[in-house]
């Protein structure tokens, strides 16, 4: 059979092409747009060391951006940031950070001088080990601390939330986002609205409380606990890998009784959308 060959008007496959471009066009603009509204353009880094005498108590206050903190043996606070900005270089300066320093504190402040700024501070930070977190906030960006720390406690709105390290007292909360912590050791509340929670511990040395309304909570231990403790779920199930000591009325949605010899630490556990798991690691 002779190949059969395909001939197009001329005018016809101009308008064709032409069409074809018209129906494109406004595609490629659009996600031009996008991609642009997505990155940001300016950025502008600020640093800053404060030496202390001893490890104090150390704030911070941020609305967009991310925050990061660590610990080291020395006795300096050392703050890097970065100043991001979409629409235009100049609201680099509308974005102000103050240091307030006192003799064994230190305060960041992020003040954004106008509503609606289309910008935000990202934060990387190191302090001395055995320093205080008296208040980490940020409201759309997420939170990672890890070290060494008498107390911390951590806010955010829009962002998870990870921890890892020895803390005497733990305090993490978020509305939008996911709280994962590790290795932490002492007293420990967590709590988030939409969002999972996942505890990793080595052992439970003091009460351990995890809340959330849409989302799983999972607690994982390295050793057998001494614990007395409640588990609800309205939407979800239970599971407890540790021997129990079954207390009161059990169902698939509430679960309460001893671990162990039971003791003084208090374990609570609750979610309305979602399972819940306290395994072995």
């Amino acid at each position: 059979m002779p190949a059969v060959k395909l001939k197009f008007n001329k005018f016809r496959q101009n308008n064709l092409i032409l069409l074809g471009l018209m129906l494109l066009m406004p595609t490629m603009f659009i996600g031009c747009d996008e991609f642009i509204d997505s990155d940001y353009r300016f950025e502008e880094t600020f640093s800053k060391t404060i030496s202390l005498q001893e490890a104090g108590s150390f704030s911070l206050e941020n609305i967009n951006g991310g925050v990061t903190i660590r610990t080291s043996p020395d006795r300096q606070v050392v703050i890097q940031a970065t100043k991001y900005a979409k629409r235009e270089k100049s609201d680099l300066d509308r974005i102000r950070i103050e240091v307030v320093q006192g003799e064994r504190s230190v305060k960041v402040d992020t003040i954004y001088e106008r509503k609606n700024l289309r910008a935000k501070v990202d934060y990387d930070l190191t302090v001395p080990e055995g320093m205080s977190l008296e208040l980490i906030r940020t409201i759309n960006g997420k939170i990672v601390i890890s070290g060494k720390y008498d107390r911390a406690e951590l806010k955010t709105t829009n962002g998870s939330i990870e921890a890892k390290g020895d803390f005497n007292w733990l305090e993490a909360s978020t509305t939008n986002g996911g709280l994962e912590i590790s290795g932490v050791r002492g007293k420990i509340n967590l709590r988030t609205t939409n969002g999972s929670i996942k505890a990793e511990l080595d052992e439970l040395s003091a009460d351990f409380s995890a809340r959330t309304t849409n989302g799983s909570i999972r607690l994982a231990l390295g050793q057998e606990a001494n614990a007395r403790f409640i588990a609800r779920t309205t939407n979800g199930s239970i599971k407890v890998e540790y021997p129990v000591t079954v207390e009161g009325t059990v169902s698939r949605r509430r679960l309460g009784g001893s671990l162990g010899k039971g003791g003084e630490i208090r374990v609570s556990l609750e979610t309305t959308n979602g399972s819940i798991s306290w395994v072995k690691l």
